[in-house]
């Protein structure tokens, strides 16, 4: 790691450090240093996502819905057309015979991304919206 490195201490109860330590082998990290690493840059992506500190963002916007509710396949494509400023690609999975999965790309504005993720859990049929949002 070219990076200047600051060294911090850390005090955890035994409980917290034996549960580091599992993760940290199953995982296969190279040290606890590099997990906590880790958990921290999704901790900033996470404060800075809620807190607005950054205006242009990540991620992506996953859709679990009804394949057979008339209509839905067309709203989700309109809505998709209509905020395809926001959306860098789209994904559709076929998950089994009545449900259907889309990955949507996104990127821009908190606000712009969670109007479009709140316009898609306001459609019948849709039974699960998610989003992550990651730094750069």
């Amino acid at each position: 790691m070219g990076d200047d490195l600051d060294r911090i201490s850390l005090t955890l109860p035994a409980s917290m450090g034996d549960r580091l330590d599992g993760i940290v082998e199953d995982w296969n990290y190279d040290s606890r240093s590099e997990a906590i690493r880790d958990a921290l840059r999704d901790f900033f992506a996470t404060y800075e996502w809620e807190s607005g500190e950054t205006s242009h963002h990540h991620g992506t916007i996953v859709i679990v819905h009804d394949h057979h509710v008339e209509g839905l396949a067309d709203d989700l494509q309109t809505i998709q057309h209509e905020m395809a400023d926001a959306i860098t690609s789209v994904q559709h999975i076929h998950l089994s015979h009545d449900t259907c999965m889309e990955t949507l790309v996104v990127e821009g504005q908190a606000s712009d991304i969670t109007a479009l993720a709140n316009r898609l859990r306001a459609l019948g049929g849709v039974q699960q919206v998610k989003v992550v949002v990651v730094d750069e």
